[in-house]
């Protein structure tokens, strides 16, 4: 075993630092106590083998012991391997932890550049800090004037304030004053043209049906004899032939005679905006028939001014609303009983009361019906005459019996014809007799009203033709005046729907 003074030197020669290193480890060993022990006892086995050396010739009986001895010494050496081995450990962590600082130093480095960059960075951002600083600067001045300037608004809005009350007191007072005024006027409502056009055809389907349902039926030979009852008739929806016979065509003009009655009738009476009581029309005896100032002055407002209208309109319909739709009522039971009155000889009589009834209902259908559009913001109105029959105001009406309007909504043709004449009869024809009132929606037409065409009744007229009673009540209607024209507007405007071009 080398001595410490050795590997002292040993280390001085060797300058490599692994071997600095496992030097230092070598030392370490040496001052340890271990070391120490293990060089007493390598002290101790030399002197006992110069005693053994000298005691060897004269005592062989340490020779045991010399042998124990020497067994120590082995595990001592076995000890000294072991420490040897520990020492290589120690060497291999000692190079572990110098990798893992020479890692440790390139983090350093690394870390060294970031802060350097940072460093460069923060330098940059004391600039701005100075640059936020002098805008923070500037900023507080313009705060101070703002606040200055808050001062004297606030004093403004004190001000204000105390006006705003004052204000409000007069706003109360004004928005009472208005809520007493809208008390007095109707609410009214928007729809769409399908609902209005809806509320239309619902009137109109019924009346076709009625019509279809009782003047399709063969009459008895009795009342085809009655020769006055159909004269009478004749007068009445004249240039409309009434043939006394059961065809086909007799029967369709007999539909034509029922629907004309009670279009006009209809029209003039309960397809208006304003119910006149009885206790305020007194004084208008000599208007005609259905026609009050009230109508005509709305249907010509609803021109010139259709806001002020429905103003107006508004107000009247919330006086007496309840009397309004029982003076609607009666009107229509008297149009109702009017109608049977005209028309029963043309019905068979067993089915006398059901036709009553049936006739009664329609008429309660549309003042229904024109209830529910009175009140609409768009002003509704009928026209039963136009300055020119076109395809704008007019169709030829239906007289075939496809299904009474249920075919014509599954075939979706305009105004509820199932299969509507050819218009080409209508530029080529030489009159049009009017038979279902057309609305207008605003300053448009909604709905086209219904006509005859003289090519719907020409066979009728062949039939009718021969009869010299026909003759005579022809001569009657000359000096009559068969059918009221809607004299709102045939006596005192045109109506407003012609006031654009004619398409």
């Amino acid at each position: 075993m080398a001595s410490p003074e050795g590997a002292k030197d040993m280390s001085t020669q060797v300058n490599r630092p692994e071997v600095v290193d496992f030097l230092k480890l070598l030392d370490a060993m040496v001052t340890h106590q271990s070391t120490t022990w293990i060089s007493q006892v390598v002290a101790e086995n030399e002197q006992m083998k110069t005693i053994v050396k000298q005691k060897e010739a004269d005592n062989n009986t340490f020779v045991r012991t010399i042998a124990k001895v020497t067994n120590d010494r082995d595990a001592e050496a076995a000890n000294c391997e072991r420490a040897l081995a520990q020492s290589n450990e120690d060497k291999a962590k000692a190079d572990k932890l110098a990798n893992e600082i020479d890692d440790a130093k390139k983090t350093i480095a690394e870390k060294n550049q970031k802060l350097e960059e940072e460093a460069s960075t923060i330098n940059s951002l004391k600039g701005n800090i100075e640059t936020l600083g002098q805008e923070a600067k500037t900023r507080d001045d313009v705060i101070k004037k703002q606040e200055e300037r808050h001062a004297k608004d606030n004093a403004c809005i004190k001000e204000l304030q105390a006006t705003l009350g004052a204000t409000k007191s007069v706003l109360h007072i004004t928005s009472t004053q208005l809520k007493e005024l809208q008390d007095f006027s109707c609410k009214v409502v928007d729809e769409s043209k399908d609902f209005v056009l809806g509320e239309i055809d619902k009137i109109y389907g019924y009346a076709r049906m009625v019509a279809f349902k009782f003047f399709t039926e063969d009459l008895p030979e009795e009342t085809l004899i009655n020769t006055k009852a159909f004269d009478e008739i004749v007068y009445l929806v004249s240039p409309i032939p009434m043939p006394a016979s059961n065809s086909v065509h007799a029967k369709r003009v007999r539909i034509a005679a029922f629907l004309r009655l009670l279009g006009y009738r209809l029209a003039d009476q309960i397809f208006i905006p304003f119910y006149m009581p009885h206790h305020t029309s007194n004084g208008n005896h000599n208007l005609p028939t259905g026609i009050d100032p009230f109508t005509l002055l709305l249907s010509n407002l609803s021109e010139t001014d259709p806001r002020r209208e429905l103003h107006l309109r508004s107000v009247l319909l919330e006086i007496s609303p309840q009397e309004q739709r029982e003076v609607a009522l009666r009107k229509a039971a008297d149009i109702a009983d009017e109608i049977f009155s005209d028309m029963y000889h043309l019905v068979i009589s067993s089915h006398h009361e059901a036709f009553l009834k049936e006739i009664h209902r329609v008429c309660e259908l549309a003042v229904k019906s024109w209830d529910t559009l009175r009140s609409l913001k768009a002003k509704i109105e009928p026209f039963t005459v136009t300055e020119e029959d076109t395809e704008k105001y007019w169709l030829p009406v239906e007289l075939e019996n496809s299904g009474v309007g249920k075919k014509s909504q599954a075939n979706g043709k305009p105004n509820g014809l199932g299969s509507k004449p050819s218009m080409h009869s209508l530029k080529s024809a030489n009159k049009v007799t009017l038979i279902w009132p057309g609305f207008s929606y605003g300053s448009e037409v909604l709905k086209q009203g219904y006509m005859l065409l003289d090519s719907q009744v020409e066979r009728a007229e062949e039939e009718a033709r021969p009869s010299k009673r026909y003759v005579r009540a022809m001569q009657r209607a000359a000096t009559g005046s068969p059918v009221p024209s809607s004299p709102r507007r045939a006596q005192m405007r045109k109506p407003k729907v012609l006031a654009g071009d004619v398409e």
